[in-house]
């Protein structure tokens, strides 16, 4: 049975905004798979408030609830402070540094890899040589863009491929001089669930490394690799000297480097709404741990700069405020706010970030 969840539909033909959700759900289930298609489904319409707490959980399948009859409270957004900055402004402040690292991190779904292709594409437009790289294996980052943007290049780093060069290089190096019984034995540990993340850290590391000549920006995992095995790096650094002989340069200068606000720049990137927004709260809090500072927040898909007039996006606009304000006032001292588009895709080719 397939559940099709957060089902919009327009009310009336009024609202370019509300018609162009519409057709975006429409164009995602007209490609559907066909064992999809095949089986039972059920729809559940968009609600017009986040769903955080009893009584909002209690109308999700209460289809009353929903559309012109029962929208939810829209707030007067004029009491709340919803300015921001641009996010074209913050990358042509980014520019003057002429080369470094930035990256965009937050939970998924939030448009990380569709915020760090807008930036590399805008810094290659400047006349900046650019690599665009993820780390994420879910990320689906449009490498056609080297072929249509000059001084643009992309990558990805691929996990399998990091870990078959590692092991081979391990091999060759510490297990060289062992015998048949040591060198089984080191295959076997490097079998492990660990060297995938030691192999891709040290691809990260070397990404990074790039940043002394140029722009490189980073589409990164919010709970990946990289995280998770900087609050681990010394264990990774062990690993290191035991297993070869010499630790990487990269490797040596990553944290320094990361922890560096004039060589890198860290974008937090979430939704106008509670789970994206205190995931990227609780996410902030871990780097800092990590001594790494944010540079800036970037609120994505917002309402909230768009003229709308279907009761279900005015309701859901005035619902962003007080995320939008809680980002400003106990997260970020600066915040970027990039409209909801039809075609996401649409900011990497133009950084028309307010409505008009």
């Amino acid at each position: 049975h397939l559940v099709l969840n957060g089902i919009f539909t327009a009310n009336g033909s009024q609202d370019p905004i509300a018609l162009a959700l519409e057709e975006k759900g429409r164009v995602a289930l007209r490609v559907m798979p066909m064992g999809l298609s095949q089986i039972p489904v059920s729809e559940v319409p968009l609600k017009p408030f986040g769903l955080v707490g009893i009584d909002r959980l209690r109308t999700l399948l209460d289809t009353s609830a929903n559309g012109s009859e029962s929208v939810g409270t829209v707030v007067d957004t004029q009491t709340f402070d919803t300015s921001a900055e641009n996010l074209s402004d913050l990358i042509e402040e980014l520019s003057a540094q002429g080369k470094g690292v930035i990256m965009t991190m937050g939970k998924g779904g939030v448009g990380k890899t569709t915020i760090a292709s807008a930036i590399a594409v805008e810094l290659a437009r400047l006349g900046y040589r650019v690599h665009l790289s993820t780390t994420d294996p879910a990320a689906h980052l449009d490498t056609t863009l080297a072929d249509r943007i000059s001084r643009l290049s992309v990558s990805r780093i691929d996990p399998q491929a990091e870990v078959d060069a590692y092991k081979h290089e391990v091999m060759s190096t510490a297990g060289s001089n062992l015998d048949e019984q040591g060198q089984k034995l080191l295959e076997e540990d490097l079998r492990s669930p660990c060297t995938e993340e030691i192999a891709v850290f040290r691809a990260f590391a070397k990404k990074v490394d790039e940043g002394k000549d140029g722009f490189v920006v980073l589409d990164t995992a919010p709970t990946g690799h990289t995280l998770l095995l900087l609050d681990a790096a010394e264990s990774y650094h062990r690993e290191v000297n035991r297993s070869m002989s010499n630790m990487p340069q990269s490797v040596r200068e990553l944290l320094p480097r990361l922890r560096d606000p004039d060589f890198t720049k860290v974008f937090l990137v979430a939704l106008p709404e509670a789970t994206p927004v205190h995931e990227a709260a609780q996410l902030q809090k871990d780097l800092k741990r990590a001594v790494i500072e944010p540079f800036a927040w970037i609120i994505n898909q917002s309402m909230t700069p768009l003229s709308v007039t279907d009761p279900v996006l005015v309701t859901r606009q005035s619902s962003e405020a007080r995320y939008i304000v809680e980002v400003k006032t106990a997260h970020a001292p600066r915040v970027a706010l990039v409209p909801w588009m039809k075609d996401e895709g649409a900011i990497v080719e133009s950084l028309t970030i307010n409505a008009n």
